[in-house]
């Protein structure tokens, strides 16, 4: 294991049906961790959302990949760790949830190479929160939001794949449904790459220092 993926990524790449592709240029579902928690929080939302497709093909989907990957419990100095970043980000008003914060925590003590994230709240908060605690330095540019993910996609030429999956589920992400024109017929690959870097170029200049390159 030297990867780690929160919920939010399994969630969608599930709902899409490209959770596998999604994180392949960063590493296979046999390099990844997730939270012991992932299974029960992310099969209980996809029960709960709408979606266009059977739910249980999603649950398949998701239930396949978690097979591959590793499971794993923050331990109680990990647990201490991540208690002591979420308390800091309360204070200051800054969103990180306990989740994230126990992957960031699992990332440092465990030396992992990246986490790939869905939540930009966190990513900036860990961002912020390097001002203050030396031990989340080693988070910088290890860290990876879902949208960089789609744009290597979508430049390696699976922008159809991409637009039929994420306009089957337009209500999943909606800065993804924006960027591919789910409401408009005649959506162009070069737009879909425009506005990815759009989302991108905005995260950066709240992060830029945990944002990977």
């Amino acid at each position: 294991m030297d990867a780690l993926i929160d919920n939010d990524v399994l969630f969608k790449g599930a709902c899409y049906g490209f959770l596998r592709q999604l994180i392949s240029p960063l590493c296979s579902a046999n390099q990844v961790g997730v939270l012991g928690a992932a299974w029960f929080v992310v099969s209980k939302k996809i029960g709960k959302t709408s979606l266009r497709k059977d739910s249980e093909e999603v649950l398949n989907d998701l239930r396949e990949f978690m097979r591959s990957v590793e499971v794993l419990e923050p331990t109680e100095a990990e647990q201490s760790m991540a208690a002591e970043f979420e308390l800091a980000a309360q204070r200051v008003a800054l969103g990180l949830n306990a989740g994230e914060s126990q992957l960031c925590a699992v990332l440092i003590a465990r030396t992992l190479r990246l986490l790939i994230t869905g939540d930009k709240r966190a990513i900036t908060a860990i961002d912020r929160l390097m001002n203050n605690d030396a031990r989340l330095d080693y988070l910088s540019g290890r860290i990876w939001c879902i949208e960089q993910l789609v744009l290597i996609m979508l430049s390696a030429g699976k922008g159809a794949e991409l637009r039929e999956a994420i306009c089957g589920e337009p209500s999943i992400d909606m800065a993804l449904s924006i960027c591919f024109s789910c409401r408009s017929e005649s959506g162009k690959d070069e737009n879909a790459k425009q506005g990815l870097e759009s989302y991108i170029a905005d995260l950066r200049s709240r992060a830029m220092r945990t944002l990977a390159a």
